[in-house]
C-alpha cells in the first residue's frame, strides 16, 4: 500500500469511529431521557415515600453493554498492537501516549482515593436501602467510594471528550 491509500484506510476508520462515538452518545441520551421522563415518579410500593423509577432495568442493561463494549475494544486494541507490532517507527514520538496513560490511571487512582476518604468520613451515616436503615461501615465506604469515583471519572472523560472534539483540526 502506498502512502495515499494507508491516510485514506485512517480517514475511513477515523469517519466510523467519529459516527460510532455519536450514535452511541445519541442512544445514551434517549435512554437517559427515557429513565428520567418516563414513569421516575412511581412510588415504590413498600415505602411510598420513595421514587422506584420503571426504567431502572434498561438503564442497567444499557450500562452493561456499554461496559461489555468497552472491554471489547480495549482487548482488541491490545492484540492488534501486539499483532501488528505497535506500527511505530523510531522517530515517531510516542510521548503523548504515554502521558495519556499516566493521566488516565493517574486520574482513576485519585477519584478512587477522594471516595474513600469521604466514604470513611462519613462512616456513621446510615443509608436508608428500599425503606430500610443500613449502617455498615464497609458498606457506605465502598458505596461512597464508587459513587464518588464515578462522578470525577465521568466528568473528566466528558472534559477530555470536549476538548478533543474542539482541538480537531480536521
Amino acid at each position: 500500500m502506498d502512502k495515499a491509500q494507508v491516510i485514506s484506510a485512517q480517514d475511513k476508520v477515523e469517519k466510523i469511529s467519529k459516527i460510532t462515538l455519536w450514535v452511541l452518545i445519541g442512544i445514551s441520551l434517549v435512554v437517559m431521557a427515557l429513565f428520567l421522563l418516563v414513569g421516575y415518579d412511581t412510588p415504590y410500593e413498600e415505602n411510598p415515600k420513595q421514587v422506584a423509577p420503571q426504567l431502572t432495568d434498561l438503564l442497567i442493561v444499557w450500562t452493561y453493554i456499554l461496559i461489555a463494549a468497552t472491554a471489547l475494544a480495549a482487548i482488541g486494541a491490545v492484540i492488534y498492537g501486539f499483532v501488528s507490532g505497535g506500527n511505530k517507527s523510531k522517530n515517531e514520538d510516542v510521548g503523548l501516549a504515554s502521558k495519556a496513560g499516566l493521566i488516565a490511571w493517574g486520574t482513576f487512582i485519585v477519584s478512587v482515593v477522594v471516595g474513600i476518604v469521604v466514604g470513611i468520613a462519613a462512616k456513621d451515616e446510615v443509608l436508608l436501602i428500599n425503606g430500610k436503615d443500613w449502617n455498615n461501615p464497609t458498606d457506605i465506604i465502598l458505596t461512597d467510594t464508587s459513587m464518588i469515583a464515578i462522578l470525577i471519572l465521568t466528568i473528566v472523560t466528558v472534559i477530555a471528550t470536549v476538548f478533543s472534539m474542539v482541538t480537531n483540526k480536521k
